[in-house]
């Protein structure tokens, strides 16, 4: 919540989508879409009496009533938007996925009477919040080539600069953000965030407190050490205890399946499939990466910087990124960690009416590459798939 004659932030709220028990992952609720005859108005309702809640306590806490409110700006993926704006999401379902709208124009949306402005989105699945981040970074006005990633149950990407913009987005699943690993949880308090080992396994653990699971970072983390150590395998299995390292052994117990399951703590444990989870996801990152690369003609050498958005990458360990073979070692210190910016993209769309045009540029600069179905993404992702370090197949 901003206010607009000062330009002053006055409050920040958030909250876990309201939509997640239809689905932890937008293909799930397009498909609820799909199956539900009331799924669209639902899942609509649920998110716009969500951000009103979110909006109603921000006006609350900062005494000022709704009627002082005007203007809501909203960046998100395109299904996203779509959902908040009550549109079909059927034609994002499948090739060659043409949403309803990317948003281009102004509308005449409004939220209990407030006009509601959305960022401009690029394809099905790249969206506003990528619009938003490029936006916020100033990648579109740098030279050189930059790589941007958006990281979570869709991962988001593109490369460029001040000449326009390749992306493309990859299902990346839920792993990244906690979702469907065991002992997995968002990055909130009591999140494992960090995992180190120095004779022993250290770890930090987010607001501080008794660890109650494992975020994305922290799930990174662990693998990496564990791949370091020898209790994974380079093809990803999690190995038993007779298999193991003798000094890692008593970390271990064996599953029915004839795999180990490592045991952090006496409560946060990692199963073989969890570590199958994140493989499956940062092969679908790698694969991205160098598939953009290679259709884009640069070598991961010539990039000038990565920078990575979200939740996730604010946590993220660059070097285990870079050691799961999620990220290029070739671009070692040159990661950085940018935070939520879609919200920061969103910020400056509301607060300046110069930063419309300036997104709406950005949108028309994309080109837009699809990877599903493509032979090349296929064989990078097979590729990914091990846990060996990413390069760009030779390009260099």
């Amino acid at each position: 919540l901003y206010d607009l004659a000062a330009g002053t932030e006055l409050q920040t709220c958030s909250g876990w989508n309201a939509q997640a028990p239809y689905g932890a992952d937008v293909i799930s609720r397009i498909q609820y879409t799909l199956e539900k005859p009331d799924g669209l108005p639902e899942l609509s309702r649920r998110i716009r009496e969500q951000i009103w809640a979110l909006v109603s306590d921000a006006l609350a806490r900062s005494g000022r009533t709704p009627g002082t409110l005007r203007e809501i700006t909203l960046a998100g993926n395109t299904v996203m938007q779509h959902l908040f704006a009550g549109y079909s999401v059927r034609g994002i379902a499948a090739a060659p996925f043409r949403p309803e709208t990317l948003f281009a124009a102004p509308g005449d949306e409004t939220l209990h009477g407030v006009p509601v402005h959305f960022a401009p989105c690029v394809a099905g699945y790249v969206g506003g919040d990528i619009t938003a981040g490029l936006l916020a970074a100033g990648l579109a006005e740098l030279p050189g080539e930059n790589l941007f990633l958006d990281i979570g149950t869709n991962g988001e990407m593109a490369l460029g600069g001040r000449g326009g913009f390749v992306c493309c987005a990859v299902a990346s699943g839920p792993a990244f953000e906690g979702a469907g690993i065991t002992c997995g949880m968002p990055g909130v308090d009591g999140a494992i965030s960090r995992v180190r080992y120095d004779r022993g396994f250290l770890y930090d653990v987010i607001g501080g407190g008794e660890p109650k699971g494992l975020c994305g970072s922290g799930l990174l983390d662990l693998t990496a050490v564990l791949l370091r150590l020898g209790v994974i395998a380079p093809g990803g299995r999690l190995l038993p205890p007779e298999d193991a390292p003798m000094p890692l052994r008593r970390y271990l117990t064996r599953d029915d399946d004839g795999n180990g399951r490592f045991h952090l703590t006496p409560e946060i444990s990692l199963t073989a499939a969890d570590v199958r989870a994140l493989q499956l996801a940062k092969a679908a990152v790698a694969a991205g990466i160098r598939v953009l690369a290679a259709r884009s003609g640069t070598a991961f050498g010539e990039i000038e910087g990565l920078y990575l958005a979200g939740g996730f990458g604010a946590w993220l360990s660059p070097e285990s990124a870079i050691a799961i073979g999620m990220l290029p070692r070739a671009l070692a210190g040159r990661i950085h960690g940018l935070g939520n910016t879609s919200l920061a993209g969103a910020s400056m769309l509301a607060l300046d009416g110069a930063a419309r045009q300036q997104a709406a540029h950005i949108a028309g600069s994309c080109r837009y590459a699809e990877l599903s179905g493509q032979q090349d993404f296929a064989d990078a992702f097979a590729v990914g798939m091990a846990f060996d370090e990413l390069t760009d197949g030779g390009m260099n």
